[in-house]
């Protein structure tokens, strides 16, 4: 009795493994992975850095995921690390001459992947541990944390600025600033106004003033006549003769000289002896 317990353990074990195997098997096979019927074609890249990469990242071509990160180890020279790839043989004729890698930002949450640029699908097909030439300026984030990328300098420019405005509103001294040069605007505007006004009351009383309109006139005719010689006033202006004549008659010298000759003449006739 017992013996038959036995065996009917050991018959109901075994089903319960084989379809166990079997479930397994279809769930590969209904996957979309099908990991053990899978063949794939081993490809590798060296880069300066990969944090936040690790083996099982997902490799994309063009942005179709097309195999997996299958390690990261330091190359032989310890200088850059080597990266090997698992690409599925369906897509091996795409990676061509000219495909190039990236390691490049997934989502808001930061997962990292290889990215992978197909290169000319007219060119040689890449065999089984090929290097691919690595492109690592597609990274939107690595590029906005560089310091010595342009954007990083902008970034840098940006803060060097924000401080800079932050010292110079230190003790509300814009503040202040604008506050005069708001009023100097509205002094300004108000002096330009009354001006505005004024020449507005000139303008409209110059035209209607015939007197002095006629006194403009009479002066330039005056002036005029003097420029041109005429009249007392225009030849002792232009007359330079004139002018001598009067200095003659009216300066002190030539006077002066005339009257010591006659004092000196009389006094002389008055001593000499008669005869």
């Amino acid at each position: 009795m017992n013996r038959q317990i036995t065996k009917l353990e050991y018959k109901v074990g075994a089903f319960v493994a084989v379809g166990l195997v079997l479930a397994m098997a279809s769930i590969l096979i209904l996957g979309g992975n099908r990991i053990a019927f899978t063949r794939y074609l081993r490809v590798q890249s060296y880069f300066e850095e990969v944090q936040g990469l690790f083996p099982g990242s997902v490799v994309s071509l063009a942005g179709l995921p097309v195999g997996n990160v299958e390690r990261i180890e330091f190359s032989p020279d310890q200088s850059k690390l080597r990266v090997v790839m698992t690409i599925d043989r369906r897509f091996a004729p795409r990676i061509t001459d000219g495909t190039t890698a990236d390691v490049r930002t997934l989502g808001a949450l930061g997962d990292k992947y290889v990215y992978l640029t197909q290169g000319p699908l007219a060119g040689r097909p890449l065999p089984e541990g090929a290097t691919l030439v690595v492109n690592e300026s597609g990274d939107i984030l690595k590029m906005l944390s560089s310091k010595d990328d342009g954007v990083g300098q902008v970034i840098g420019l940006v803060k060097e600025m924000r401080a800079t405005v932050a010292a110079i509103n230190a003790n509300g001294r814009i503040g202040g600033a604008l506050d005069g040069a708001s009023a100097a605007t509205s002094q300004l505007k108000t002096t330009l106004a009354q001006m505005d006004g004024l020449l507005r009351d000139l303008r409209g009383q110059l035209p209607a003033d015939h007197a002095f309109k006629a006194a403009v006139a009479s002066l330039a005719s005056v002036l005029a006549k003097v420029d041109q010689g005429r009249g007392t006033l225009g030849q002792l202006i232009n007359d330079p003769s004139v002018h001598q004549r009067l200095k003659l008659m009216l300066g002190g010298s030539p006077r002066d000289a005339y009257l010591k000759n006659m004092i000196r003449e009389s006094i002389q006739q008055s001593e000499a002896p008669k005869k």
